[in-house]
């Protein structure tokens, strides 16, 4: 774990993200996406935002570690819908969604893991003037 001033703050925002997926991912679905498509988008969005948070947050070694968590917690949702819920239902190109979602934050932080420091840093320095 790097050593983070705002270190409870920032695990706090990985965790609130992950129930607002899991939440987001049991409810009963409201309808029909209003775009046709949107539905993977949200997927989408979803798992790159939480694959880029959870790397900003532990050193560069662990990164695939949070990535291959982000991809376990799509597809046990998917799980979960399929086999639990009546409202809702598995779908493969959700996973796809997701997986793209978290093979692009990995990508985009393939060489800033950590990313959080900087942006303390970065912060740290706008508080000085």
């Amino acid at each position: 774990m790097l050593q983070l001033r705002y270190r409870r703050a920032w695990i706090a925002s990985v965790w609130l993200l992950v129930l607002v997926i899991v939440v987001g991912s049991l409810v009963p679905n409201s309808g029909p996406a209003l775009v046709t498509g949107s539905d993977k988008l949200g997927h989408f969005v979803a798992y790159f935002t939480l694959a880029l948070l959870g790397s900003g947050v532990v050193a560069p070694a662990t990164v695939p570690w949070i990535m291959a968590r982000a991809m376990l917690l799509g597809l046990a949702l998917e799980a979960v819908q399929a086999l639990l819920t009546e409202s809702r239902s598995a779908d493969w190109a959700d996973v796809l969604a997701n997986a793209t979602g978290v093979f692009a934050a990995w990508w985009l932080v393939r060489r800033r893991a950590g990313w959080a420091m900087a942006a303390e840093a970065w912060l740290a320095g706008l508080q000085r003037h």
